[in-house]
């Protein structure tokens, strides 16, 4: 006879055990999404050197999204003549793509990553 009350009994769910479920069900969808959002935003960068000077290579999730022989905003082929000036206007690329902005360089902007305004002029003048 206790075994057919104890089959009697209905499960009482309180507002409390509710509020609980749903956050834990809010948080456990929610955990994916961050790591996704990390490795969609993955941007690094690699320099090189090639005959013309140095160059760099933007990528995203380690595949070649940009792939950049020569000093952007200037008319002529010619790579930037030190390595550190290929990874400041890399990291300014990549800054650009985080923020969503177009991954165009000025001239202005060219002038302040190169070590000095001599590199620039010797790079716009050969």
């Amino acid at each position: 006879m206790n075994f057919i009350r104890q089959m009697n009994k209905t499960i009482t769910i309180t507002k409390h055990d509710v509020i609980v479920i749903t956050i834990a069900v809010a948080i456990a969808a929610a955990i994916p999404f961050c790591f996704l959002k990390d490795e969609r935003k993955r941007i690094d960068y690699r320099t090189f050197h090639t005959a013309m000077g140095w160059g760099y290579d933007i990528l995203v999730k380690k595949k070649i999204f940009i792939h950049q022989e020569n000093v952007p905003a200037i008319a002529e082929k010619k790579g930037f003549d030190t390595e550190e000036s290929a990874k400041k206007t890399a990291n300014l690329i990549i800054d650009k793509l985080k923020n969503n902005k177009p991954p165009t360089l000025t001239h202005e902007e060219l002038v302040q990553i190169c070590q000095s305004l001599n590199e620039v002029k010797k790079i716009m003048n050969e």
